[in-house]
């Protein structure tokens, strides 16, 4: 039955993914003589177009035009795309200490310094769009600190281990002694918490006690929770870069600028690959959004200490080639996490 995902044999599989490297290639449907003679393949076309049909009744494969070759699917494309994290997985060294004395050399040291370095140096070794976040949910409280900065003004830092400082200046009139005794009170509450258990409680805390919280303590935790929800830091390099990604279609190009630009459902996507246990993996266009299925993102885990720190990749067209943009993220990540754990 077509579209029923099936076992496949050996030679089902080793057709599959010559086909599916041929299209990335060639961008063309593949037929059975031009599949023959790029691989002198020791059968016959007539042997091939019917491995090829039984390709397509299990749906790994689709025929656009009755007289054409085949293409790759969606799931077809994935069972070549784990074929490479098989084959590939290499460490480049020279790449991997070039970025890394590039960005020493710009005594750049903050994480967003870093991130943003890095993603440009992708965006301009592939010619598409480079993106990452840091996902800093499993860093755990050191202290909290409220001081005072004018009369009514203060400046709200949180320290995390390790070594990541969120700040934010608000407007509030109180003294610095209450300011010293609220900040002692909130460091005792929350030091050793992961990012995640300080959120849940704050939001459970100013729920349930907005009426019997002074107004002033009510918008210290109100302002603090704020500031912990804006910590994932999101970029995007090379974004002109779009453009080339979508071959003309204008309505597909809105799609792809305003997934960038929402980020809510790519956080989501970032997300969910950082949970498992993958280091490095593809997203096709499709299983993120429906309307964007000729684009791929190529996602890459970097860490910090023993934790995940954050995400950097690449999104390219479905059609980019994986085998020298895979390695190239993996390595960048390595870097990145080297870098962080100097």
């Amino acid at each position: 039955m077509k579209g029923l995902k099936m076992e496949l044999t050996e030679r089902e599989r080793d057709i599959l993914l010559k086909i599916a490297e041929l299209y990335i290639k060639s961008g063309e449907p593949v037929g059975s003589r031009t599949l023959q003679k790029a691989y002198s393949l020791p059968f016959s076309p007539a042997t091939i177009r019917n491995v090829m049909a039984d390709l397509e009744d299990k749906g790994y494969l689709f025929q656009p035009h009755t007289s054409a070759g085949r293409v790759p699917t969606d799931e077809g494309l994935k069972i070549y795309l784990n074929s490479l994290f098989i084959a590939l997985g290499r460490e480049d060294e020279t790449l991997v200490n070039r970025l890394i004395e590039s960005i020493r050399s710009e005594n750049l040291t903050e994480r967003e310094e870093i991130l943003s370095k890095v993603l440009d140096f992708l965006q301009e070794s592939t010619g598409y769009v480079g993106f990452g976040i840091n996902l800093v949910e499993n860093l755990t409280v050191n202290n909290v600190m409220l001081l005072k900065v004018s009369s009514d003004k203060v400046l709200i830092v949180i320290n995390f281990y390790p070594d990541y400082v969120v700040h934010k200046v608000i407007k509030a009139d109180i003294t610095e002694r209450e300011l010293a005794k609220i900040s002692k009170i909130l460091t005792q509450k929350f030091k050793g918490k992961t990012l995640q258990k300080v959120k849940e409680e704050l939001i459970k805390e100013i729920d349930s006690l907005r009426r019997e919280i002074s107004d002033i303590i009510f918008r210290l935790n109100s302002h603090i929770l704020k500031s912990i929800n804006e910590i994932d830091y999101f970029e995007v390099q090379g974004a002109p870069n779009i453009i080339n990604l979508v071959s003309g279609d204008a309505e597909r190009l809105k799609r792809v600028i305003e997934l960038l630009e929402e980020k809510t459902l790519l956080l989501e996507v970032l997300r969910k690959f950082l949970n498992e246990k993958k280091k490095i993996d593809v997203i096709l266009g499709s299983e993120v959004k429906p309307e964007i299925p000729q684009v791929s993102f190529v996602l890459g885990k970097y860490s910090v200490g023993f934790q995940n720190g954050g995400i950097v990749g690449v999104l390219g067209p479905k059609r980019m080639n994986y085998s020298e943009i895979i390695p190239l993220v993996e390595n960048v990540a390595r870097a990145i996490s080297l870098l962080l754990n100097k």
